[in-house]
């Protein structure tokens, strides 16, 4: 028996996109290729893939061992891509970046940018993501570059530490925690409108963590936490780079908390200890971190589950 890759990416795409029509799609295939390719496959494993008695058509519980096993193999498929490439060019085909919008993007954009106007020869993808929601973003579009505040939950990954973060504890200038002209305690937060970015996570620490606080706004992001914060709805965490104009003017201002009103994020560039760094994403990691590249394996110490 002998599957091939263009049948392990019929079943991937039926899996992910849930009808025959929108795997086509994703492929680029005609619809009556995909339909091909998975009934040719279960004719040639003699398997029932394929539940097409509802709706929709969906995976078998056979299917889906099948599936997870088509998986591992597009996964060895793409490396043996990018390791043919790196080899021959230097340039990696692809080179996807996930980054947590709480860091600084000028640095990571600038330099997507010069390699963008330099024509290298890799396509560039670049996701922003929230906290929690990065890693997951990097493990469900195989990135190669992760750059977060948080360390990796299930990855074991090489790293690189980035220029410490810089955070404060604000609220709008008239806010009951910033006129009280006192040290605030603990039941003063309590009693105000805590303001958190989606993705939160206790991994990092924060000081108000714990606190109890009666009410709790999640938002998409800090543009909108910004945005809250000097509408007056409530007081939160927020990076200085982005409220650096809001402090210098006064529309916030930090709230002098017994418990402390700044914190520092640890933010840190990893890559997969497994996976050659291309010419492309060297570029990258080395505009981050700014230094040259180590030897290979000697580059960072390796981040492992549970660490």
């Amino acid at each position: 028996m002998t599957l091939t890759l263009d049948q392990a990416r019929a079943l991937d795409a039926l899996a992910r996109h849930g009808t025959f029509a929108k795997a086509a799609t994703a492929l680029k295939r005609p619809h009556t290729a995909v339909i091909y390719a998975l009934r040719t496959m279960e004719d040639q494993t003699g398997l029932s893939l394929l539940d097409r008695s509802g709706y929709r058509t969906r995976l078998t519980p056979v299917g889906e061992l099948v599936l997870a096993r088509c998986r591992r193999l597009l996964d060895e498929a793409r490396e043996l891509e990018v390791i043919c490439e790196v080899a021959r060019t230097g340039w990696e085909p692809r080179l996807g970046i996930v980054f947590d919008g709480i860091v600084d993007a000028t640095p990571i954009l600038r330099v997507v940018g010069e390699l963008s106007r330099a024509r290298a020869a890799t396509s560039l993808d670049v996701t922003a993501e929230f906290l929690g929601g990065v890693e997951a973003a990097f493990v469900r579009g195989d990135a190669d570059l992760m750059i977060s505040v948080l360390p990796p939950q299930a990855l074991s990954l090489s790293a690189r530490a980035l220029a410490p973060l810089g955070a404060r504890l604000v609220a709008k200038r008239g806010h009951a925690l910033v006129k009280r002209g006192r040290r605030v305690t603990d039941d003063d937060l309590r009693r105000e409108v805590l303001l958190v970015v989606r993705g939160g996570d206790p991994r990092l620490r924060l000081p108000t963590a714990g606190l109890g606080v009666k009410t709790v706004v999640s938002l998409n992001d800090f543009h909108a936490k910004r945005t809250a914060l000097i509408g007056g709805l409530g007081y939160g965490w927020m990076p200085e780079h982005l409220i650096q104009r809001e402090l210098a003017t006064g529309a916030l201002s930090p709230v002098a908390w017994r418990g402390g009103s700044t914190y520092t994020y640890r933010p840190h560039v990893y890559f997969r200890a497994d996976r050659a760094l291309g010419r492309a994403a060297t570029r990258v990691v080395e505009a981050l971190t700014g230094q040259a590249s180590a030897p290979r394996g000697r580059e960072a110490a390796v981040t492992r589950p549970g660490t």
